[in-house]
């Protein structure tokens, strides 16, 4: 059975990886990524030579590796040049990756793709009889519509929804697909609340790398609360802000890292002087940022998956993420982390001060926080999507034969 994907997101390199060693993998369609021997040119800054180096892809093969380039470069170069909104940039990078790709979708038994960015590739391999699996980041878009109109409502600002302006695009993929993959439970229940049937959604979590992501040791005795992600009312920063204005002053520090939504300044600024934003920190990077912390804080209002809670546990770190965290299938509460209902700044505030108060326990929860992050590794996501495909290659068997007969 061969298959196609297409995904302009990173860390879908490790199911090309695993697919190919499988001996699933026709062909890999994605974005600008360095394959193996290659080196980022010299004359890039320093910031995308090491992006690009977060996206290197040597478990593939040049030949089944086809790279797509000029969409994402698009992407970045014309909000830069006040020619459209970085709203409008998204969208135009999803259809032209989609349409460039198009001439290289050939004959496959699957095609598996990333939401929004696969519509009229998929159209075509659907056309030609393959399966098709349409790989979900996020929660089904009704879901994030309210809850973000609601945020929004709360705290004064235009509700920002990301993707609104390509949701029709992402509905029509849904429909198009046979499966639709999700990340956690939570962005899963999303869908079956839509009314999507249960055989047709594919529960597949995202890993990390152990490699990379790991424990340097602490300089310093601070109690570091770190958070990680857009800046956004979304992902619940305004949240974890104020449950540290209520804590009690003493040795700790609130560091802020992640691209700054604009729309979210008007919030932020409530807060002035009360926290350290790093800014936007190159994954490869992340990992001195994490050691150098205390604990892990993400209590996001719609969060299919947060690879970022991950990374955090892979290096050492107990985490508070809240119910609508994708990524709080990934752990034990009270083991290796805690989960909060959303929109709770007092639940935040009472394990931060928690694992403040008691030092044994928050390295006891770090210890066994890395433990299970090893065991959340890419292999494991990689190894499961295989046997996904092993079914499918099953089924699709049946039906050639219900066919024949």
């Amino acid at each position: 059975m061969g298959a196609i994907v297409l995904s302009n997101i990173p860390h879908y390199h490790y199911l090309a990886a695993a697919l190919h060693e499988a001996g699933f993998l026709d062909r890999y369609i994605t974005a600008p990524a360095l394959l193996k021997g290659e080196q980022a040119p010299g004359w890039l800054p320093l910031n995308l030579r090491r992006k690009l180096e977060g996206r290197r892809l040597d478990s593939v093969p040049k030949a089944s590796v086809r790279r797509v380039r000029w969409p994402e470069i698009l992407q970045r170069l014309l909000p830069l040049a006040g020619v459209m909104s970085r709203e409008r940039a998204d969208w135009m990078n999803n259809e032209l990756f989609d349409r460039c790709s198009l001439r290289l979708v050939g004959d496959c038994d699957v095609f598996h793709f990333v939401s929004s960015v696969g519509l009229h590739c998929a159209r075509k391999a659907k056309a030609a009889g393959a399966t098709v699996v349409c790989d979900v980041r996020q929660e089904h878009p009704a879901f994030q519509r309210r809850i973000l109109n609601e945020e929004s409502a709360l705290f004064g600002i235009k509700p920002k929804i990301t993707g609104f302006t390509y949701e029709s695009r992402v509905l029509e993929e849904f429909a198009l697909a046979d499966y639709i993959v999700s990340p956690s439970v939570h962005a899963r229940r999303t869908f079956l609340e839509q009314g999507f049937a249960p055989e047709k959604l594919l529960l597949l979590p995202y890993g990390v790398d152990v490699q990379h992501f790991r424990n340097e040791g602490k300089p310093d005795k601070i109690f570091r609360i770190i958070y990680a992600g857009s800046l956004t009312i979304r992902k619940g920063p305004q949240y974890l802000l104020e449950a540290f204005a209520q804590m009690q002053p003493g040795n700790a520090e609130l560091v802020l890292v992640g691209p700054l939504d604009p729309d979210f300044k008007k919030v932020l600024s409530r807060f002035e002087g009360s926290f350290r934003y790093a800014g936007v920190v190159p994954k490869i990077a992340l990992k001195e940022l994490y050691s150098s912390s205390s604990v892990f804080v993400l209590p996001s209002l719609a969060d299919s998956y947060s690879l970022a809670t991950l990374e955090a546990m892979a290096c050492g770190l107990p985490v508070i993420v809240s119910e609508n965290t994708g990524a709080a299938d990934a752990f034990e509460h009270g083991k290796e982390g805690f989960v909060v209902p959303i929109r709770n700044p007092h639940a935040i505030r009472e394990y931060l001060e928690l694992l403040r108060r008691n030092e044994d326990l928050r390295l006891q929860m770090g210890a066994r926080a890395a433990i299970r992050a090893r065991e959340m590794n890419w292999t494991r996501y990689g190894a499961e999507a295989v046997r996904y495909y092993r079914e499918m290659k099953v089924n699709r068997s049946r039906q050639i034969d219900a066919i024949l007969t």
